[in-house]
């Protein structure tokens, strides 16, 4: 019984050591990037947050026909295959897909926006009203 008493004294701080070890995957610390299935170039898409598996970056796909630009795509893709460019038939029509990869997250967005500024502006903006709020109240 005493065995015992002392083993269980240890799981919490073996638990916290495997907490402050683990590898990537485990807390989900992978990278994060937009998802939108292909779509033809001249429409809209609705982005869709997904997570990628460990060693994958962010991608966007162009298809061409031709030179004219028909087809995009975005999602995940295996660092290894980020530099492959590809064709596809589909309807008949050899499509040509060229692919760019990132590694930041939501790095494949189609707005040019930095979200760390973004991020920075919003929190400076909530800091700022949080200050006035506490003055107001004399805190």
């Amino acid at each position: 019984m005493v065995l015992c008493k002392a083993a269980l004294r240890w799981i919490p701080g073996l638990v916290l050591l495997v907490l402050c070890l683990r590898p990537p995957a485990v807390l989900c610390d992978n990278l994060y990037c937009y998802y939108c299935p292909q779509t033809s170039f001249n429409r809209s898409c609705r982005h869709v947050l997904s997570e990628c598996r460990p060693q994958e970056l962010c991608f966007t796909a162009r298809g061409r026909f031709g030179r004219a630009p028909v087809l995009f795509s975005k999602g995940c893709m295996s660092q290894r295959d980020c530099v492959r460019s590809s064709s596809q038939m589909i309807r008949g029509n050899n499509i040509s897909f060229t692919y760019s990869c990132c590694g930041r997250p939501y790095c494949n967005s189609s707005r040019r926006c930095d979200h760390n500024l973004v991020l920075l502006t919003v929190s400076a903006v909530a800091a700022s009203a949080m200050t006035a709020h506490w003055t107001r109240a004399g805190l």
